[in-house]
């Protein structure tokens, strides 16, 4: 793993998850708009929406299952 220093200064795609969304999310309103910025913060959403959706649906199926 890197040091602390390096990693902030450096995005380092490793930690793109739920736990460092708001760490990203800080650090993307505080720099000026683009357009890359706003690409990561979108698909980072995406992905966070697409695999609850998916777990969701395996929970309810389960239990559809289950009866």
């Amino acid at each position: 793993m890197s040091s602390a220093k390096n990693q902030a200064n450096n995005f380092n795609l490793g930690y793109i998850g739920w736990k460092y969304y708001h760490t990203i999310k800080k650090k993307a309103v505080e720099q000026e708009f683009s357009w890359s910025g706003l690409l990561i913060s979108l698909s980072i959403a995406f992905f966070i929406v697409i695999i609850s959706a998916w777990l969701l649906n395996f929970i309810f199926n389960s239990i559809q299952a289950g009866r």
